[in-house]
């Protein structure tokens, strides 16, 4: 049961993790291309210059996430 419960809560934080991820990669992207709109939007925060340095070190974690997130489901899909 303890085990069950352990699975269930790395599940939880990998598909949670990756969709900050996502939401991140696809800000900062945005953050690269529509620089100006993002900056406003940000009130400065994030600038295009800070946007493409977040952007190109998100690259692996992302991957990783990715990996682990398809493993948590090929593993549960071959249980049943």
């Amino acid at each position: 049961m303890k085990n069950i419960l352990k699975e269930n809560l790395a599940r939880q934080v990998v598909r949670w993790l990756l969709l900050a991820m996502l939401v991140l990669y696809l800000l900062t992207g945005f953050g690269i291309t529509q620089y100006r709109i993002v900056e406003h939007v940000t009130f400065g925060l994030l600038t295009k210059n800070l946007a493409f340095n977040i952007h190109n070190n998100l690259l692996i974690p992302f991957i990783v996430l990715l990996i682990l997130h398809i493993y948590q489901g090929a593993k549960e899909s071959t249980k049943k």
